[in-house]
């Protein structure tokens, strides 16, 4: 009996000293998925914006990739509709609209092409 209360204060002791010591210098836990930071790199079109959906990246971390970057393509219903069925929400959504790239030079030739077409009528 003694010798578990010896151990227990041991094991609290050297916890304690063990919590002292990681804020004493500056142990950190692993990086938050904010302090990740963003490669420099094109802006997404829309299927690379659905892998990373489908695999299962989180959502805050695409969402920051586009706030950087950009999208390639113009939102619509149709790429709405595929997001949200790949797993994105609204505020991806969002911030996929806020975060178009106005050069039609950056967009894929078909999306560029019906754009343009919209346009004339």
């Amino acid at each position: 009996m003694i010798r578990a209360l010896k151990g227990r204060r041991l094991a609290v002791c050297l916890m304690i000293c063990g919590l002292s010591l990681t804020s004493a210098f500056g142990f950190q836990d692993a990086p938050t998925r904010s302090d990740v930071a963003v490669p420099a790199g094109t802006a997404l079109s829309e299927s690379e914006i659905i892998i990373l959906l489908q695999a299962k990246v989180p959502l805050d971390l695409i969402e920051k990739f586009v706030n950087v970057r950009g999208v390639n393509f113009m939102s619509s219903k149709e790429t709405s509709k595929k997001i949200l069925s790949a797993g994105g929400n609204v505020s991806l959504i969002g911030t996929i609209s806020l975060n178009q790239k106005d050069d039609m030079s950056a967009m894929p030739m078909a999306a560029a092409n019906g754009a343009a077409n919209k346009k004339k009528k």
